[in-house]
């Protein structure tokens, strides 16, 4: 049997994050937030998670436990996110550096000078949010905020069933995002 030839239109790359689409993992460090699974996916299963805020006085997010990074090489992290009640998702990096996407409008609404910062509409009103940036430190974390105003993660009351659904976090060495690769448990390579 003769194989066919085939390209590959986009680099090799590693997904970095080893629990890709289960962020009750302890990967995923909850402050202020809960997360809930069960929820529509944009491949239309029921696989996504909500990233609720508490019913508290605080800020509400989930971060990524610390990964290796190279100081000086470009990440990209990249995110499914769809509106809930919020209709605002940050996406920040250890440093806080933040950027803001409206899940509603598809509009990025803020984004640091140094970043690069896409959104991408997708199937089941999700968008696919991407954030890249130069590492200076030897470790990142990646934070996900609900916001209540989309002008600041800082804290709000929270009302303790309010928030957005995530799926599909990747994060990788790179100049941009590259397609979705899904991990479970350890990072894995295209």
């Amino acid at each position: 049997v003769q194989s066919c030839p085939s390209l590959l239109l986009e680099p090799a790359s590693t997904n970095l994050i080893t629990y890709s689409e289960d962020f009750s993992q302890s990967e995923w460090v909850k402050s202020g937030s809960s997360v809930t699974s069960g929820f529509i996916s944009p491949d239309g299963t029921n696989n996504a998670f909500k990233l609720v805020e508490t019913n508290s006085l605080s800020s509400h997010f989930i971060y990524s436990q610390p990964i290796s990074a190279t100081i000086g090489n470009k990440y990209s992290f990249s995110i499914f996110a769809k509106k809930g009640e919020r209709d605002y998702i940050v996406l920040g990096t250890q440093t806080s550096i933040d950027t803001y996407f409206n899940l509603s409008t598809g509009v990025i609404t803020s984004s640091p000078v140094g970043f690069t910062s896409t959104i991408t509409p997708l199937a089941n009103g999700y968008y696919k949010c991407s954030i890249t940036w130069t590492a200076t430190a030897s470790t990142e974390s990646i934070y996900i905020y609900n916001t209540a105003n989309g002008t600041t993660r800082s804290s709000y009351q929270g009302d303790g069933t309010s928030g957005v659904y995530i799926f599909g976090a990747q994060l990788e060495v790179g100049s941009y995002a590259t397609s979705y690769i899904p991990t479970n448990g350890s990072s894995q390579t295209r």
